[in-house]
This record gives C-alpha cells, structure tokens and sequence, in this order.
C-alpha cells in the first residue's frame, strides 16, 4: 500500500535525480511542488520554468525509474507545471554549509595540513561547528592528524557518506577509502568524478565552516572544485624561502582566474622557538608571507612559528590547538582566524 510510505522517504529518493543542465538534484533546485501519497498512488507535482519536453521527458523517466524501487509508492503520476517566471536556484552551495574555505599552496612541504587541520581546531575551539573535508588525493593525511581510521566507521546510507566525528569535528578523508599503501592512479576524469561526490553526497548537517583541503598545485582538483561549488575564498599557506612563494603565486594566480577570492595568506614555520630557552629564529628567511600577500594583492592573515611540539602533535592525532589551547600556536591560529573572518565579511 502507498499509504505506508513518508512523504520525506519519496523526497529522500528524488535527491538522487539531477536536472540535466544545472547538474543539482530536483529537491534541491526547488522543483517539488506537491506530493501526495494515497492509498494506491504517489502523485508528484513537478514544477520548472522549462517549456522543453525533452528535459521534462527525461525527468520523468528518472523519476519512474527511482521510486519504482521503493516498496509502497504504488501508481506513479508525475505532473509538470510550467512557471516560466520560475527561477532555479543554480547557485553551486553546499547544503547546510555557511561557508566553504579551500586551504591550497604552489607545492608540497609546506605543511598546509597541519594548517588546514589546526585552523579547524581553533574555529571548533571558539565554537563554530566545523568540517574538515581532505581532498589531497595524492597524499590524504588529515585522519591520521586527528588520530581516526574512517575505515572502521565510514558508513552509506541511501547513497550518502556521513562523515567520522573526532573532538567536535566533522571529518572526511580520501584516506577512507583506500588502503593505505594503495597508490592513487586516477586521470582528471575520474578525479572531478571524485570531488563531486565528495561535496555534494556527503550529509555534513549544519556547519558554520567546511574547511578543504587541497592537493598542492594548480590541477584537476582545484579546477574541479572551483567549477563545481560556490568557495567562499582561499587561503594560501607559505614558507619564507623565495622557493615556496614563487609556487605560491602560481596558485594564487589559478584562484583568480578560476575567479576564487583570497581571503590571505598564512606564512607557515615563519621561525623556529628553541624548546629550551624559548629564542626564537627565523631559519628559513622573513617576510616571505607579507611578500606574497602584497602580489597577491590579498591580506597577511598571521605567521606560525615552528615548534618540536607542532611536530609531535602531528604524528600523536591531536591537534597541537586542543593539546595546549593556551600555547603559542594556538594563540597564532586564533589570530589568523580572526582576521580571516574579517576578511570573509568584505566579500559578502
């Protein structure tokens, strides 16, 4: 009987149908006027400025074909109103997420992992909800930074990932989901393929930040990301040396092409606090973080020093933020995600 079935259950399965052209679920774009469930049919009222049959043709076919897998939907009649005042909303958002971050560099060994993963533990510390999602393909590191193992929890359920939960944090990693001494061999195709699932079939729920982080580089996953939601800006991660910012103004310079703001610059390991006597050392140069903020025509968002305790931090699983929330690295991330909110306020 049709009568035993939710109407969120129908809802729930039109999710999985996407419109042809914007590439968003139905549900999503708004296009669900009506759903009624009598006792021995479903009748689905299905709104859209399109006068196209081809589209409208195409929709109910994948109607018809999802739900007929859901016990107790009964007859099926799929009605089309056309509004041709209607618009869909084709904006690219994630739902339920504020605002999206993607935390890039020019290169590798810059640690914008560490960056990426205690910049989230400053913004859950302060307490905004917060999801960190590793979209470095290549070199997944962010669960072994905040110590989970998603291959024991990762669940799906209706075709949606959940995320892992670790110290108030939501957390997905393509480290889930492979073994860890498989080598990642995926051409661009298969990678954009990848990226879309990760942003729009994860249930994230209600966050305040979803930070990304991104390979190092200017590839298929930055342009994959930029074409397929709204970012709300990026922040580069440096070093000083003179090597690090002329990679790094190669992917401030695919941010503003790709039409990304930047949000600022983080200058990474900016010097060196000797565990004992507590000097600190600008080993690896200065000024390089201001420098490519002011190419970047982009605001310094803050410096963090390198500490033998940020190292450790990084192999024992806990943030070095939530490990000494009073220390100096903390102090230094809450700084910069300050300013970083500041700047986030301009662009809106």
């Amino acid at each position: 009987m049709a009568g035993k079935i939710q109407p969120i259950d129908i809802q729930r399965e039109l999710t999985k149908i996407k419109h042809p052209e914007l590439k968003k679920d139905i549900v999503s774009l708004g296009m669900i006027g009506s759903l009624e469930i009598g006792e021995e049919e479903t009748n689905i009222l299905v709104k859209t400025p399109s006068q196209d049959r081809r589209v409208q043709i195409g929709l109910e076919a994948q109607i018809r074909q999802t739900l007929s897998k859901k016990e107790g939907v009964g007859k099926i009649k799929i009605k089309f109103e056309v509004d041709p005042k209607m618009t869909l909303d084709d904006s690219n958002k994630i739902l339920g997420v504020k605002k999206v971050i993607a935390i890039g560099s020019g290169k590798g060994g810059v640690g914008k992992s560490t960056v990426t993963v205690n910049l989230a533990a400053a913004a859950a510390a302060l307490g905004y909800k917060v999801g960190v999602l590793d979209a470095d393909i290549y070199g997944p590191s962010i669960g072994k930074m905040f110590g989970v193992n998603g291959k024991v929890a990762l669940k799906a359920e209706e075709d949606k990932i959940y995320p892992l939960e670790k110290d108030g944090l939501k957390i997905i990693s393509f480290s889930f989901l492979i073994e860890e001494k498989q080598p990642v061999v995926w051409r661009g195709p298969m990678l954009g393929k990848a990226v879309e699932q990760f942003l729009y079939d994860i249930v994230w729920g209600e966050l305040d930040f979803l930070f990304i982080d991104l390979p190092p580089g200017t590839g298929d996953v930055q342009l994959s990301l930029a074409q397929l939601i709204d970012l709300d800006g990026a922040v580069l991660v440096t070093t000083p040396q003179s090597v690090a910012l002329l990679d790094a103004n190669r992917a401030a310079s695919m941010f503003q092409q790709v039409k990304v703001p930047i949000l600022g610059v983080v200058e990474n390991m900016s010097e060196f606090v000797c565990p004992n006597c507590g000097h600190a050392s600008a080993i690896f140069s200065k000024g390089g973080g201001q420098k490519l903020a002011d190419s970047s025509d982009t605001r310094f968002l803050g410096g963090v020093p390198l500490t033998m305790d940020v190292m450790s931090a990084g192999e024992s699983g806990k943030p070095l933020v939530f490990q000494e929330p009073d220390g100096i690295i903390a102090k230094s991330y809450k700084n910069i995600l300050q300013n970083l909110a500041e700047e986030i306020k301009k662009w809106e």
